[in-house]
C-alpha cells in the first residue's frame, strides 16, 4: 500500500471539465501516480471528498491517525504492508508547512515512527519502505530539532533529493507527465519546486552548524528508507 498525505481523492471528480479545484487536481495526480502500482490511500482533512476505500479523512499528524488508519484498512480489507509514504509538496509556503505539517509537536513524525515500529496484523512500513518529506526551511528545521529526530535517524536511513534531481521523487515524476492539466487546475509544478529552495536559504541559524543531517542549499526532499525490521515479521 502507498500512502499520500495531504492529498484529496474523489472518485466522482475524474472526467469532469478541468477547473481550479484542489480536489480535482489531487484526484488527477493520484490516478496518474497509482495507475499501475500498489493500492494507494490518500489522507486529508478536506471534507468535500466522497467516501472511497482510497481516501481516509483524518489528520495524519494527530494522535488518532494510527487508530483511524487501522480501522480503515480493516473495513476495506486493504494491504497492511506500507511500501511508500508521500507528503504532498504542492503549495508549500514556509510558514504554512510548519504550522500544518508540523502540528501537534510534529505528530506526523511520531506517526511515521509508529508505523515503522508496528507489526502485522496492523498497518506498518515494511523494511525498505520509503517516506518522502518536502523540506521548506521552517518545516525541515523543525524536523531535525524535534524530539523525534534521533529516533528517525535510528529507524531510517536519511538521504536528500536536490532540485535538479527532483524527478527521482515518484510524485514529482508522475506530476511532470500531467503538468499541463495540473496547471489548468491552478498550480504550476516548477514554481512549487522552486518554493522549496527559495523559502529556505533566505534564513540562517547558528543551530544548523550543529545538525549532522543539514540539507544543503538545493535539497528539496528528504528521503527516509526504513531499516531492516525484525526478521520474524512477514510482509
Amino acid at each position: 500500500m502507498r500512502l499520500a498525505f495531504g492529498m484529496v481523492f474523489d472518485v466522482e471528480e475524474v472526467g469532469n471539465d478541468l477547473r481550479e479545484s484542489s480536489c480535482l487536481r489531487d484526484t488527477l495526480r493520484l490516478y496518474n501516480l497509482w495507475v499501475d502500482g500498489p493500492v494507494g490511500l490518500a489522507v486529508s482533512l478536506v471534507e468535500s471528498v466522497k467516501d472511497s476505500s482510497k481516501f481516509l479523512r483524518s489528520n495524519f499528524a494527530s494522535r488518532f491517525f494510527i487508530r483511524d488508519l487501522d480501522s480503515h484498512v480493516k473495513q476495506h480489507d486493504l494491504d497492511i504492508c506500507i511500501t511508500e509514504v508521500i507528503l504532498d509538496y504542492i503549495w508549500m509556503p514556509d510558514n504554512w508547512s510548519f504550522e500544518s505539517y508540523g502540528s501537534h509537536n510534529f505528530g506526523l513524525l511520531n506517526n511515521i515512527l509508529k508505523l515503522a515500529q508496528s507489526e502485522a496484523p496492523y498497518a506498518h512500513i515494511k523494511a525498505g519502505g520509503i517516506v518522502y518529506l518536502p523540506t521548506p526551511w521552517q518545516f525541515y528545521h523543525g524536523i531535525v530539532t524535534s524530539d523525534h529526530w534521533n529516533e528517525v535517524t535510528r529507524i531510517f536511513n536519511v538521504e536528500y533529493i536536490d532540485s535538479k534531481d527532483a524527478t527521482f521523487h515518484p510524485l514529482v515524476r508522475s506530476d511532470m507527465n500531467i503538468q499541463d492539466s495540473i496547471a489548468k487546475c491552478g498550480k504550476d509544478i516548477h514554481h512549487n519546486l522552486e518554493l522549496l529552495v527559495r523559502q529556505g536559504e533566505k534564513v540562517t541559524s547558528l543551530i544548523t552548524g550543529d545538525v549532522y543531517h543539514w540539507r544543503g542549499t538545493s535539497d528539496i526532499f528528504m528521503k527516509l528508507t526504513c531499516k531492516c525490521r525484525n526478521t520474524s515479521l512477514k510482509d
